[in-house]
């Protein structure tokens, strides 16, 4: 019986001491977790840096080409839609038109033979 005592307290003792510890990991956790206060540790210790990195970053961005968008017109002044230039009208859509016309008929052909043999074996 007396074993059993003790055998009880040493698991509730552990189990204590186990919950501490959780507990003290937890706080620290969240301690490390917390973005906003070391974010504002962090501006308050190194303040010229970060004024430095947002500067820097501003002269970036004011040294990048600017974005152009041609506006088209017609004799009235009024807009119009920019011509589409389409895969088409370029010559490697011309190039692949011809090709294809030429390569359709012979594709067809090779495909209804292979079916065919396909057809009569089952």
């Amino acid at each position: 019986m007396a074993s059993d005592n003790d055998e009880k307290r040493r698991i509730v003792e552990e189990l204590e001491r186990t919950r501490g510890d959780l507990a003290g990991a937890g706080v620290e956790l969240r301690g490390q977790l917390d973005f906003q206060r070391r974010l504002s540790v962090a501006w308050q210790k190194n303040r010229w840096v970060w004024l430095s990195l947002i500067g820097l970053f501003g002269w970036v961005l004011s040294r990048l080409p600017r974005r152009t968008k041609k506006i088209y017109l017609d004799k009235g002044g009024t807009r119009v839609r920019p011509p589409i230039r389409s895969f088409a009208s370029t010559i490697a859509g011309q190039l692949w038109s011809v090709a294809w016309s030429m390569a359709k008929p012979a594709l067809t052909a090779y495909l209804a033979r292979k079916m065919g043999k396909v057809g009569r074996t089952s």
